[in-house]
């Protein structure tokens, strides 16, 4: 990681500054109200309750707040989401499934078909399993640690002048969302579970030990990495606590499972390129999250190519969100295959972002004409990456020569073309 750069965003919750990008990873606006507003909100939850187990793929999962909005939007849910999939199962066995009981009476067989509209579930989902990917091991270990819901809070960075983030921060929201501390403790303990490495890097404590940033930090979450980081196997009695900490974690992991209607939660790090790890998956996902930097700045994760592996890997009713709308973003996902629409913003009363999916009928808010017509313009030129190997600027040299070469019209001759007909 090259440095921990925090600060406040408007909706209380932490937003992160990357110097190698050289730009923000969150939304000033609000960086945990983005996460709702672009990933979860959209999601098309009758279809998505139509399945027991669901899998996610987490793409530049950072430190985390599209996968902890999935879990606390369900958390905050629950009851209306365990009746909307009784009636979706209702609604469905009365459509299409029934049985049969066969009478026979004086050699005359008469069938009764029997409807039971009495369906009983006592979960959301009977498993989520969440695939993580992030190059940063440093932000997945952090991320149980980062505070949400911060209604005072002060920032002192020269990033938020850099990149005039101060205009965002007069407190507009008035609600501070936050993420339920059982959904940190069980990304922490699957953490401990499933890659206990990355605990052992000793930028983790000098991080959260910085008196510079506990205002960041969930101090209470503190002393559970500190067990784990101080304990010795191989010395009996810190063996002894190491037991019943587990033990502890264990019992207090079920029990917040089962307050949350969800029978089982798996969550698989991949600390590597996102393309290495798509390339190889086995999985098909009902959801896709990509939150990737900027097309601009990091267009190995938004090529025709990685679509169309993502088109690969997701189900046939399953969605994938972004955050981008450009128009070589929703080039290369056409021509993978994907159907695409706008993702609309009820708070902001417009379109931000891209829903791209297999199934055309669970596209709400279709792109315009207009868009659509700036996908054949210079603008929709898309990238490449045909072996999955290419750097970033070897990407971004190669698309620069095709739209210089290219016959297209531009995307503002295109527009004013557009104004002049429809005077």
């Amino acid at each position: 990681m090259s440095e921990f750069q925090p600060y406040f965003t408007n909706d209380g919750s932490v937003g992160l500054y990357s110097q190698d990008f050289d730009d923000i990873y969150h939304s000033a606006s609000g960086a945990l109200t983005e996460a709702y507003e672009k990933f979860i909100y959209p999601i098309n939850w009758e279809v998505l309750l139509n399945h027991d187990d669901i899998k996610i793929l987490d793409i530049c999962y950072g430190i985390g707040y599209n996968t902890k909005s999935f879990l606390n939007f369900i958390f905050e849910n629950k009851k209306k989401l365990i009746n909307l999939k009784k009636n979706i199962k209702n609604k469905n066995l009365n459509n299409s499934i029934y049985y049969e009981a066969i009478h026979t009476n004086n050699n005359n067989t008469k069938k009764l078909y029997v409807y039971n509209d009495t369906i009983h579930t006592d979960n959301i989902f009977n498993k989520i399993s969440v695939t993580a990917i992030d190059k940063d091991e440093i932000l997945f270990e952090l991320s149980p640690f980062i505070k949400t819901g911060v209604k005072n809070f002060k920032n002192n960075s020269d990033i938020l002048h850099k990149h005039d983030i101060n205009k965002y921060l007069n407190h507009r929201n008035k609600k501070f969302p936050k993420i339920n501390d059982f959904i940190n403790f069980q990304i922490l303990t699957k953490i401990a579970q499933n890659c206990p490495k990355i605990l052992k890097n000793p930028l983790i404590l000098s991080i959260l030990a910085d008196k510079e940033y506990s205002k960041y930090f969930k101090s209470d979450f503190k002393g559970l990495l500190k067990y784990i980081l101080t304990n010795r196997p191989n010395h009996n009695k810190l063996s002894i606590l190491h037991n019943i900490y587990y033990r502890y974690l264990s019992y207090s992991y079920k029990r917040g499972l089962k307050r949350y209607k969800i029978q089982d939660f798996d969550f698989n790090i991949k600390i590597d390129d996102a393309r290495n790890v798509i390339k190889e998956d086995k999985n098909l996902y009902n959801l896709i999250f990509l939150d990737a930097f900027t097309p601009s700045k990091c267009p190995c994760l938004w090529t025709y190519e990685f679509f169309k592996r993502l088109y690969e890997i997701m189900e046939q009713d399953g969605m994938l969100f972004t955050y981008s709308s450009s128009s070589q973003v929703r080039s290369a996902m056409i021509e993978a295959g994907f159907e695409i629409g706008n993702i609309y913003n009820n708070r902001l009363n417009k379109f931000q972002g891209t829903v791209a999916v297999k199934n055309k009928a669970l596209i709400n808010h279709p792109i315009s004409e207009a868009d659509f017509g700036l996908l054949k313009t210079r603008a929709g030129i898309f990238y490449r990456d045909e072996n999955f190997t290419a750097q970033n600027e070897a990407i971004i040299a190669v698309h620069k020569t095709e739209v210089e070469n290219s016959d297209r019209i531009s995307s503002s001759q295109y527009l004013k073309a557009r104004r002049k007909n429809e005077l």
